[in-house]
């Protein structure tokens, strides 16, 4: 497993993984969202200081996505693998590795992340890279168009 920068290459490929019904189940990524869509958010990540983004890559197979926005001293993370690359530990072992680069590139204190209460998958991922419950931050969020009940997590530097 492997983090690398993503390409306008990957554009087509991340517009197809966001259409599994999983990833929409739990992400705020829209169904529609075309490869052109995707090509100038990777081009925009370049020219923004406040947000990174990796592709996680496995034996050569794009396999999901990592990314952090970056403000006042905390990372807002988020994290994604694709239907045909779960079950494998990806997600666990890609943002453990994204949590030790965070820190290491950027002035950050704590790392903050949410996820949809139901999605026990993501909160089994968030606490064995280290992330702790905050149930202080739960909250119930309009995505999509529908409220979701989440529950959050932090990791202190």
């Amino acid at each position: 497993m492997r983090l690398r920068e993503w390409t306008v290459d990957d554009a087509a490929w991340y517009a197809e993984a966001t259409r599994d019904p999983e990833v929409q189940r739990y992400t705020t990524d829209p169904p529609t969202i075309t490869a052109a869509q995707a090509a100038a958010a990777i081009e925009g990540l370049r020219t923004n200081p406040a947000t990174a983004s990796f592709c996680v890559e496995d034996a050569g197979e794009r396999c999901g996505n990592v990314a952090v926005d970056l403000a006042d001293g905390v990372g807002h993370v988020s994290y994604l693998i694709a239907a045909q690359a779960r079950g494998r530990g990806l997600a666990t072992r890609a943002l453990a590795e994204f949590v030790a680069w965070i820190f290491a590139n950027h002035p950050v204190d704590e790392l903050r992340l949410w996820t949809h209460r139901d999605n026990t998958g993501s909160r089994k991922v968030a606490e064995r890279a280290g992330f702790v419950r905050d149930p202080a931050r739960d909250d119930d969020r309009e995505i999509k168009g529908t409220n979701w009940p989440t529950v959050a997590y932090r990791l202190c530097r």
